[in-house]
């Protein structure tokens, strides 16, 4: 895992090209001097870019695909997902992770009209080009530009590109460091310049330093979900909990399509953070709406 880069504005930035305060927002080399600054809520991208968080419940449920990855035994790999979730469970905050075990069946996307999954998947046969094929992990944020609310949060891991574990070796991705940092960014959380902050912008194979939070994620996290704001249910997805991947009927006015890639409706929009080696940089793209 190296970095971590957002958003959906178009191509890469080249290797140790200098930062641009409007198109990367935070760009950062690894020995590049800057002031650290506190945690960081991540926005809409339309003005005036309102804060992103998880609205009206006091936690975010998940589903972790089938297999997990194909580089660690399932059982193993879920309980890195797990422990990487509960590092925000957290005294001072009401905010909390739940697993849906039940369901293993899910897929990165939102659909306006239909049931949803918050999902963490492995994409083991076809990391997307645009993706970047340095990108570790990809966090996408559906959210609702009028207020802010988080609508779903899905994580897509990149099985093709890179090899991951859960004993901190050298040579791997560790599976509880990258969830922990990710979990981050499903709460609504941005990168920080904090060292030692498990959202700061840099990591690598081997390192497990991100597992266990800092006082600025801490801070971040019980500022955003204060125990005291507890508002007392755990909501299902964005228009119920889908258990088996089912598509959405077809609308009775229409002939059911919908163009290949399209993306479902125009209330909501997208933001996409993502974890990406390349000498320890961050790389960021910016939200786009969703039409």
């Amino acid at each position: 895992m190296d970095t971590d880069r957002e958003g959906t504005r178009t191509g890469p930035s080249p290797l140790l090209r200098p930062c641009s305060a409007v198109l990367v927002c935070g760009c950062c080399v690894l020995l590049c001097v800057s002031p650290a600054r506190a945690w960081v809520q991540a926005t809409t991208e339309e003005a005036p870019h309102r804060p992103l968080h998880v609205a009206d419940s006091n936690c975010l449920q998940y589903v972790v695909a089938a297999g997990c990855s194909a580089d660690v035994p399932s059982d193993d790999c879920l309980v890195a997902v797990t422990l990487g979730m509960r590092a925000w469970d957290l005294r001072g905050s009401h905010f909390r992770f739940r697993p849906t075990p039940e369901v293993t069946c899910c897929g990165a996307g939102y659909e306006r009209d239909w049931t949803n999954t918050n999902c963490v998947e492995w994409r083991e046969d076809r990391w997307p080009g645009e993706y970047g094929a340095s990108t570790i992990a990809l966090t996408t944020l559906t959210y609702d530009p009028a207020n802010g609310a988080i609508l779903d949060a899905d994580v897509e891991l990149n099985g093709v590109g890179y090899r991951f574990g859960t004993d901190c070796s050298a040579d791997v991705m560790d599976i509880q460091n990258t969830i922990a940092h990710e979990a981050g960014h499903m709460l609504g959380l941005d990168h920080t310049d904090v060292f030692g902050a498990t959202m700061r912008v840099y990591s690598g194979p081997g390192d497990c330093s991100l597992r266990d939070l800092a006082p600025d994620d801490v801070e971040g996290a019980t500022t955003l979900y204060p125990y005291a704001a507890d508002p007392g249910v755990c909501q299902p997805p964005h228009g119920g909990l889908n258990a088996d991947c089912s598509d959405p009927p077809p609308d009775p006015g229409s002939c059911g399509c919908r163009a290949p890639g399209s993306q479902p409706g125009p209330a909501a929009s997208l933001v996409a953070l993502a974890f990406v080696v390349v000498a320890f940089r961050i790389r960021r793209r910016r939200s786009r709406p969703v039409r």
